[in-house]
């Protein structure tokens, strides 16, 4: 039997509560998607909602000010489809067709649309319009290219309005997540009465259809969950023994670790000491050379110190418990790049420092992940003759998601999954100094927070790395 995918609407609707700015999870990669994909964008709100629109896609990381000067991006408030009266559907809908036509013209794929329903509908009751507008604009879509997403704000449309929305929308977000196969919808046809059916036994036979689908949902439902249940009893038990064998193992492994770069330091001292014998009662009867192979071995011992005291910290992040409060981040960061300043004053950067950043976190241990972060920031920005380094967070799908980013030397993305491991730099000693632990302190830290941490780059064209914080750890 040959299945075939379930077609996916390129016209959903954006169900939010509470404050406007819960919908930019949806909002911003739609527009950021339509952008990368060369469609002609546009935004339709209030004054407020826009520039909180254009802020958001600044943090993304898009430059909103190019791409409203190319004609790619539009972010209005216009509502001239009101001015000679009540909501017209037949007057919008022919002003979307128009915008569609002109951005075919000018070189793009089609429009990517959204907009705020309540603020198209303007200050009158004009609810009574919002079925047939729906029903003609799901239409437009089919007719023309155009993708977009309908708001509705659930504090200011009526119960019956958020009905309607659902019956014309084939897929519908609910805060973030996706609902495909929304059972309320009804053909825009349907609602039209475009046919020469009777209006009753189009609905009826629509009725008929929708049982039937609810009816095999259900089942399939039940099936699939008689299935899992099934799994998990089998499963539980072999996930808590692996656990227990897993915990054992990492325990041994950290005692290991912390056991042998504890031994390793006596043997050590002892070579530095003998070798520092050796320069007081024959230095002067040594030759350069072997003066120069003495210092050497000092330098070498002074190294692997060095690593050994690395090993012991990433040992003890592994083990240390967490000590969780709310904790400003941008008051960190603001310290931390005047403490970097202070180091080398003559050294001319800029520090952008997004403000209102507050965590539940670990304070001690996130100190040192921006420290880790941002120093190397101020580090492989050092050759840039105007340094910028960004500290900020960003909300994509429901995740926060913080950053450090600056406009450095980078490096070649295929190589960014290396970087967290210990001792692993992309970068010489002599270019820029280091041993290639402050990566994996940051990596360990993060996996304790219950977040995980990446990066991405461009060989000389600067570097982002990112991190998340659990969400257990967050809420609490």
């Amino acid at each position: 039997m040959h299945l075939t995918a379930p077609e996916v609407s390129r016209h959903k609707c954006l169900i939010y509560e509470g404050h406007p700015s819960e919908q930019l999870p949806v909002v911003i990669p739609f527009l950021a998607e339509g952008l990368e994909g060369n469609w002609r964008c546009l935004y339709l709100g209030s004054p407020e909602m826009v520039q909180m629109v254009e802020g958001s896609l600044r943090r993304h990381g898009i430059d909103t000010i190019s791409e409203m000067k190319r004609g790619a991006l539009l972010l209005s408030s216009e509502r001239g489809h009101l001015q000679n009266g009540p909501f017209d559907p037949l007057m919008m809908i022919n002003g979307l067709r128009e915008l569609v036509d002109g951005a075919v013209q000018d070189g793009f794929e089609g429009l990517c649309a959204t907009g705020d329903m309540r603020w198209e509908l303007g200050p009158d009751d004009n609810f009574d319009r919002l079925i047939e507008y729906e029903a003609l604009l799901e239409q437009l879509f089919r007719e023309k290219p155009l993708i977009g997403i309908c708001q509705y704000h659930r504090d200011t449309i009526p119960p019956g309005t958020l009905k309607d929305a659902l019956t014309t929308h084939r897929s519908t977000y609910i805060g973030d997540a996706l609902n495909r196969d929304n059972l309320f919808y009804i053909p825009p046809e349907v609602l039209l009465e475009s046919s020469d059916e009777p209006p009753e036994f189009k609905h009826g036979e629509w009725m008929c259809q929708q049982i039937v689908r609810v009816l095999k949902a259900e089942r399939t439902r039940d099936k699939a969950l008689s299935a899992l249940e099934e799994m998990n009893r089998s499963l539980e038990q072999r996930i808590k023994e692996r656990t227990e064998q897993l915990e054992t193992a990492n325990r041994e492994l950290e005692a290991f670790s912390y056991s042998v770069s504890h031994d390793l330091r006596a043997p050590l001292q002892q070579i530095v000491g003998f070798a520092g014998l050796i320069k007081q009662d024959v230095a002067a009867s040594l030759s350069p050379t072997a003066k120069n192979n003495l210092d050497r071995i000092e330098d070498g011992i002074l190294e692997m110190r060095k690593r050994i005291d690395d090993l012991l910290r990433l040992a003890k992040f592994s083990r240390v418990e967490l000590r969780l409060a709310r904790t400003d981040l941008t008051a960190m960061a603001v310290d931390i790049s005047r403490n970097l300043r202070c180091e080398d004053p003559n050294r001319a950067g800029h520090f952008e420092i997004q403000g209102d950043i507050s965590v539940q976190c670990d304070p001690g241990l996130l100190r040192i992940v921006l420290e880790n972060l941002l120093s190397n920031a101020w580090k492989y920005t050092a050759k840039k003759e105007h340094a910028a380094i960004e500290f900020g967070s960003i909300a994509i799908s429901g995740e926060t998601r913080y950053f450090v980013r600056d406009n450095g030397v980078g490096f070649d993305s295929k190589y960014a999954d290396e970087l967290f491991a210990p001792f692993r730099r992309l970068h010489s000693a002599k270019e820029f100094k280091g041993h290639g632990v402050g990566l994996a302190t940051v990596h360990r830290i993060i996996n304790r927070h219950g977040g995980r941490v990446w990066a991405e780059a461009k060989l000389n064209e600067g570097a982002v790395f990112y991190f998340t914080l659990g969400i257990d750890v967050v809420r609490k």
